[in-house]
């Protein structure tokens, strides 16, 4: 075969291109995310930005606990023609429906599990925006995921393209933490509801209004998401849990330094976890170790050009200022090599789901939560900043090595 064959036959699988077109997806939303805070560092005291780091975090990881692994289930189902209606339309009722539950939770425990992001979440209006970041983030996750599933990727491209230029356009006037975290969250918002509108040129037979009663294509989602959401919480937790976590242990000034490391780290962070989803669209119970294999060696493949970042992280970080480059150095470094074993960990999880092997599932997880959570905590209190990210790199690490030997060993169980 000639090299342009080998290039079109790799093209036309659907594994290698769609992964492509959701990478640039997800580059697209990073790249406008770097440039974002990049923007803010220079405008904005570090204690300010660390505020709003803190406020995305934390609309972050609520939007990741209510989506009760919804998205997993938008992913393998999603590719079917019948019960496309009743599948999204109930997963988007119940996922705002959450997210405005998790806002208000927040806003009244705020005093206790986050002190420091207690002001911006004390008054209606507040609450009310933050539910709105909230509701944004948690159904643009699900017609994204559902447009990938069919093998719309470029739908999602436009879509991302869209609102990471929205979230830049309000810096020129924009200083407080408040409207710095309202900045990079509503877009989302505004852009998934633009495509639900177009969605029914986008996928014929769909209906936004449609009912869905007792469609039993909602209880096929609903039990799939059901038997992953332990699994999925505690996989998801850490990633979402520790920045939330670093504005209170470390404080808003060095967290300012941990969230540059830790936001440019997840742009690395983020194409294994394309390359997961992908296969975890496209497998089959019987063919999903060997799609993970593929898929793990396709996703170190594409970590190759974080290595420079690595050697020398100094160049990229000048981008922020002098202070943020002395400072956010190493734990960049240590952050960008926790990459690798993330592949690991995140393909794996993606065969288990494949595999519907929730109960093993649920255990490498939970294991990885607590050590993920524990170990960078545990470590910042003794050595800072870089602590938290050395922990997160060894929690990581741990974490890979236990699941691929799991995973290996264990007898696949096929799926109905």
């Amino acid at each position: 075969m000639t090299a342009l064959g080998a290039a079109r036959a790799h093209w036309r699988d659907p594994l290698y291109r769609q992964s492509y077109l959701m990478l640039a997806s997800t580059g697209v939303a990073a790249g406008t995310g770097l440039l974002f805070w990049v923007v803010a560092a220079h405008r904005v005291a570090p204690e300010v930005l660390g505020l709003a780091a803190g406020l995305f975090s934390a609309n972050a990881f609520l939007s990741y606990l209510t989506g009760f692994a919804l998205p997993f289930a938008m992913l393998r189902y999603g590719a079917a023609d019948e019960g496309v209606t009743a599948r999204l339309n109930a997963g988007l009722h119940f996922s705002a429906v959450t997210s405005v539950v998790a806002a208000l939770v927040f806003g009244f425990a705020a005093p206790v599990v986050s002190p420091a992001l207690v002001s911006y979440v004390d008054g209606w209006l507040d609450l009310v925006l933050f539910a709105l970041a909230g509701v944004g983030a948690a159904a643009a996750v699900l017609v994204d995921n559902l447009l990938a599933a069919r093998r719309r990727a470029g739908v999602v491209l436009a879509r991302n393209t869209a609102a990471g230029l929205l979230k830049l356009a309000p810096l020129a006037v924009v200083t407080d933490p408040r409207g710095l975290y309202l900045a990079v969250t509503l877009p989302a918002l505004c852009t998934v509801a633009v495509v639900l509108l177009a969605m029914p040129r986008l996928i014929p037979g769909y209906r936004l209004l449609a009912p869905y009663g007792d469609d039993p294509a909602v209880r096929e989602l609903a039990d799939f998401a059901w038997r992953n959401t332990p699994g999925s919480l505690l996989s998801g937790a850490p990633q979402f849990a520790l920045p939330l976590v670093a504005v209170n242990v470390l404080g808003a000034h060095r967290n300012a330094f941990f969230h540059v490391a830790w936001s440019l780290s997840q742009i690395a962070y983020l194409v294994p976890a394309v390359v997961s989803n992908i296969a975890l669209a496209q497998a089959t119970a019987g063919s999903a170790g060997e799609t993970a294999r593929r898929g793990l060696r396709f996703a170190l493949l594409l970590l190759v050009p974080a290595m420079p970042v690595i050697v020398a992280p100094g160049w990229l970080l000048a981008l922020y200022g002098a202070e943020y480059g002395e400072r956010a150095a190493d734990p960049l470094r240590l952050l960008l090599v926790g990459a690798v074993p993330w592949a690991v960990v995140i393909i794996v999880q993606a065969r288990l789901r494949t595999e519907h092997r929730f109960g093993t599932l649920t255990a490498l997880t939970g294991g990885f939560c607590a050590a993920a959570l524990a170990v960078p905590v545990l470590a910042a209190f003794r050595w800072g900043v870089n602590g938290m990210a050395a922990g997160w790199l060894a929690a990581v690490g741990g974490a890979a090595a236990v699941s691929w030997i799991r995973a290996s060993r264990a007898r696949t169980r096929v799926a109905p």
